[in-house]
């Protein structure tokens, strides 16, 4: 299940065919993406993410995919 969110929240912060109003719905209702609540069930590790969005306003520049203590993770690059 973390795969599913990883790879909806990877193409939503990272897609440069999104307008930004349907990524920022999209954001908004993360709650709706496959397994958000499985992977957060508490939001605080993932609207840090929200705040760079919003003060960019555009999709990231690069995104990564790693590997933090046994578990798959992604990072975004503004």
């Amino acid at each position: 299940m973390n795969a599913d969110f990883r790879h909806w929240l990877d193409d939503t912060c990272a897609n440069p065919n999104l307008e930004e109003t349907e990524r920022t719905r999209l954001l908004v209702d993360w709650e709706k993406a496959p397994a958000a609540r499985f992977c957060h069930p508490r939001e605080e590790h993932l609207l840090p993410l929200h705040v760079c969005y919003g003060v960019a306003n555009r999709a990231c520049s690069a995104f990564f995919n790693l590997e933090i203590i046994g578990k798959k993770a992604s990072t975004y690059l503004w």
